[in-house]
């Protein structure tokens, strides 16, 4: 079976799609609290989509288990 191939977000992208500045985005990585990105070149970076949405989808439960 084939691996699905992912797409990868670069750090304009993972902003726009998050809405938090790039200070914010790293200081986050440093504190465990956002997904780290990976390596695609010899000084490039970037994020999975996948690890993005998972990222979201538990901000988003977290949130609602704090309001209920």
């Amino acid at each position: 079976m084939a691996a699905q191939l992912q797409s990868f977000l670069r750090i304009k992208q993972v902003k726009l799609l998050t809405g938090f500045s790039r200070s914010w985005i790293y200081d986050a990585i440093r504190r465990g609290d956002f997904p780290a990105p990976i390596s695609i070149g010899a000084r490039a970076v970037a994020w999975t989509e996948n690890s993005i949405r998972s990222w979201q989808a538990q901000r988003i439960e977290q949130s609602r288990k704090t309001v209920a």
